[in-house]
This record gives C-alpha cells, sequence and structure tokens, in this order.
C-alpha cells in the first residue's frame, strides 16, 4: 500500500525531529565529557604487606590516560609519606614507610588531569590495613605449640601446628619453619604448610648437628641456621648454613672469604630477604648477598651485634666504647649512648633502631653507688631523657629476647616474671623458665596491649 503526501511529510518531519533532538542530546554529554575531569576506575593495594615492608604501593586505575602528578597533590589521612608516579591510566603511591596495623586510611590526590583535557577532579580512596599479629612457641609437658595471636585479640591466639620437642619457630609467608629436638641431641629442620598442616624435612649438611639459631627472614624464601657437632668435640662450633626452601631443600654451608666455613656469634638477615649478616666469632660483621655469598663483604668489627632496623638500612651494635649505629649503606657509624631514665643513669644494653634517631633498648638502672637496681626496657629519641616500655613487679623478674615489629609499631618482649621463682623447662637448645611470656607494648603510648604464655615471637 502506497504512503500519501501528508504522511510522508509526517514522517520526514519526525525523522529530523529525531536527529535533531539526538545530535542535541549527544552534543550535550559530549560538552558535559569535556567539562568533566578523570574518574577513578579501580584502586588495588596488599593491606597485609603494607604494614610489613616500605615501598608498598596502592595503585589507582582512571579511565583515561593522565598527567603527571605531584607528591604535594597527595594527602594521607593519618599522616604517611608517600612518592607518586604517573603511567598512562595508573598512578602509583608509594609508602615510604610500613602503615600502622588494623587502621583506616584515606588517600586524596587533588587536581587530576588528562594531557588531553583542562577538567580536572579529585581521586580518594579509603582502606582498611590488616590487624598486626605474632607468631610464638608454648612448651609443654610432653606437646609444644607454635601458635599465632593478634594483637588485637585474646586468649592463646591460634594453634598453627603440634609436635615435641620444638626449639625454635619462625614465620615465612604461610609456612612455619621450626627446628625439633632429635636423637642423641642433635636436631631436625622443618617446614610446615599452615593451610594443610603438610611437614617437610629440610636435609642439613652432615649427620649428628645440633641448631644453636635459627634466622628467618621477612622476605624471601633462603634461611639460615646456626649449628653444631654433638658427635665430634674436635668440630668447629656454630658454623653458618643457609637453605633456599623455594628450592631444593639442602642446607650448604655458608663459607667466607678464606674457604672456610664461618663460624658466627649471630646472624642477621636483612629484611628484603637479599643479604645476611654474618658477626663472626673473631667480631668482623660480613655482608653477605644471597645471590652470590661468595661476594662477602667486611664491613665491621664489633663486640656485639643486635639487629637490623625495619627499613633495612642500620643495624646495631656494640663496640668496646659503646653502642653503635652502623648505616649499611654508607658505611658511616654514629655513637649511640643511652639517655637518662627518671634523671637516673643506666647501663645500655642491646637496642634495635626505629625511624629517625629513636630506638627500643634494654637498660640498668643504677642506684647512687652505681649498682644495677632494675632492667627495663625503654623507648629512647636520644633528647636526653627514656620512657619506660617494660619493667617487671618488684623489680623480681628478667626480660629475654625483644622483637619490634616491621612497621615499628609495637615490640613484644620476653618476660621471665620472677627470676627467683623460675623453674627451668630443662631443654638442651633455646631453654626457657616455665614461666616466661609475651608481652606487647605500643611503643608510641607504652600501653601494654597483650600477653601471652610463651616465647620466641615473630612477626
Amino acid at each position: 500500500m502506497s504512503r500519501t503526501s501528508s504522511e510522508w511529510r509526517g514522517f520526514r518531519r519526525a525523522f529530523w525531529w529525531t536527529a535533531a533532538v539526538t545530535t542535541g542530546v549527544g552534543a550535550v554529554f559530549l560538552l558535559l565529557g569535556a567539562m568533566q575531569g578523570p574518574k577513578l576506575s579501580t584502586a588495588q593495594v596488599d593491606t597485609v604487606r603494607v604494614t610489613e615492608q616500605a615501598g608498598q604501593q596502592l595503585r589507582l586505575f582512571a579511565n583515561q590516560p593522565l598527567s603527571d602528578i605531584d607528591a604535594s597533590q597527595v594527602t594521607v589521612e593519618p599522616d604517611a609519606e608517600v612518592t607518586v608516579s604517573v603511567q598512562n591510566e595508573l598512578i602509583a603511591v608509594q609508602f615510604a614507610e610500613p602503615l600502622r596495623y588494623a587502621t583506616d586510611y584515606t588517600v586524596t590526590i587533588e587536581n587530576v588531569a588528562s594531557p588531553s583535557r583542562e577538567a580536572m577532579s579529585a581521586f580518594t580512596h579509603r582502606f582498611t590495613t590488616a590487624p598486626g599479629s605474632f607468631v610464638y612457641v608454648d612448651r609443654g609437658a610432653e606437646v609444644d605449640e607454635v601458635l599465632r595471636a593478634r594483637v588485637d585479640g585474646t586468649g592463646r591466639g591460634e594453634v598453627l601446628h603440634s609436635a615435641s620437642g620444638i626449639e625454635f619457630a619462625a614465620p615465612l609467608g604461610s609456612a612455619v619453619v621450626l627446628t625439633r629436638e632429635a636423637e642423641g641431641g642433635t636436631s631436625l629442620l622443618e617446614v610446615v604448610d599452615v593451610a594443610s598442616g603438610v611437614v617437610e624435612s629440610v636435609v642439613l649438611p652432615e649427620r649428628g648437628l645440633r641448631i644453636d639459631e635459627l634466622v628467618v627472614p621477612q622476605s624471601g624464601t633462603t634461611v639460615a641456621v646456626v649449628m653444631s657437632s654433638v658427635d665430634n668435640a674436635d668440630a668447629p662450633t656454630r658454623r653458618v648454613g643457609i637453605v633456599d626452601l623455594g628450592g631444593v631443600g639442602v642446607v650448604e654451608w655458608l663459607t667466607g672469604l678464606d674457604g672456610a666455613v664461618l663460624q658466627a656469634q649471630t646472624v642477621l638477615p636483612v629484611p628484603a630477604g637479599d643479604t645476611l649478616l654474618v658477626h663472626g666469632i673473631d667480631g668482623t660483621l660480613t655482608s653477605l648477598p644471597l645471590a652470590d655469598p661468595t661476594l662477602a663483604l667486611p664491613i665491621g668489627q664489633f663486640t656485639e651485634v643486635h639487629a637490623v632496623s625495619a627499613d633495612g638500612t642500620r643495624v646495631s651494635a656494640t663496640d668496646p666504647f659503646g653502642g653503635v649505629a652502623l648505616d649499611l649503606v654508607t658505611g658511616e657509624e654514629e655513637r649511640v649512648n643511652p639517655s637518662l631514665f627518671n634523671d637516673a643513669l643506666v647501663f645500655g644494653a642491646d637496642f634495635q633502631l626505629l625511624s629517625g634517631d629513636e630506638r627500643v633498648q634494654r637498660v640498668a638502672v643504677t642506684d647512687d653507688a652505681g649498682l644495677a637496681v632494675a632492667n627495663l626496657i625503654v623507648a629512647d629519641d636520644g633528647s636526653g631523657a627514656s620512657r619506660m616500655l617494660a619493667r617487671t613487679l618488684d623489680d623480681a623478674g628478667s626480660f629475654g629476647a625483644f622483637r619490634v615489629s616491621p612497621n615499628n609499631e609495637f615490640v613484644a618482649i620476653e618476660v621471665t616474671p620472677s627470676v627467683a621463682d623460675a623453674v627451668p623447662d630443662r631443654r638442651a637448645i633455646n631453654p626457657q623458665a616455665e614461666s616466661v611470656t609475651v608481652v606487647v607494648v605500643d611503643i608510641a603510648s607504652g600501653d601494654l596491649v597483650r600477653s601471652v604464655a610463651g616465647f620466641g615471637p615473630g612477626w
């Protein structure tokens, strides 16, 4: 059926009207698009690693390529130092130091623009960091347990593994590395997959060895062990071996520049997991890159070496004249003298360096005659006065090892409440008092936030 001329005219009017409206709407949207700045599409951040390692990133993805952004455009609440870079649609906000545990962070970037448009916008992303937790050992009459406890939790925490004769234990990613007593006073080195419970044994370099020290970094898969022979009294003691648990799982001796197996007073991992610091029995501190341990580099001479700072740039030590902070980058040494405590002189012992000039240190308070009357764990910023973090009731107890969290927020301390009443657990390796506990203290406030029965805290 053919259309009349009036119908055609109506159709044409409707068509052009629709076309005009569509074009107008499109023009409006184009105009609005030109007037609007870029939009935030997605954001990514590892809420666990950002509390454990410096240099972690918040990655923000826009809906279009972006112009360069300066750090002055970025605001972080609570405050945190950052750097920022842009690559096409990606903004990478990099945190200079690990963030606080269980904290709500808001990151805002102002004046975000595209090279093709003048319009700017603001990007805002909020995230909550993971809660802090630590691994420790609780020995029983027949069975020992490795547990993980949250700093903000209650009770004993989660049992990760149970076994007899646990000497040392430390977390490594989703696994736990531990040493256990074996026949004839020797030791076993084992790796436990926490999710499956599967236990794998690591082969030691030779038979008849006991493990005197277990060294597990916060990153990487290479661990170190300090071992002595139980069968041969003439064998060198405290020899150092390393094993890449991501490889064949066999411990190999670590040799020095002279080709002999290294003997160590202390072995410390740099937090990045790529370097070991070995304090030899002759007092020499040596840096060994794990990628090629033959490139060993002597970096100092000390009577004691204590701990590596959380950022991996400095190590605390003691020489015949007192405390020393050694810069691992420049090699420069800075003298560290303990501040007064309540206007009283103290003797400084081992310490761990935090950010800036602050440190956590074990000290002995003296009386007017110069005799030690109390042992404390203090926070000291070098200003001349320290503040208390831990002190036992009536000064009857003692402190064992203490470990600062990777973000410098907490310190976990081994405490024996009363030395006079302490009952030893009679273990041959890493003996402890049956009453030993782990307390966790907030370094900034000095508040006690957690306490569990056990020892060997590891973050």
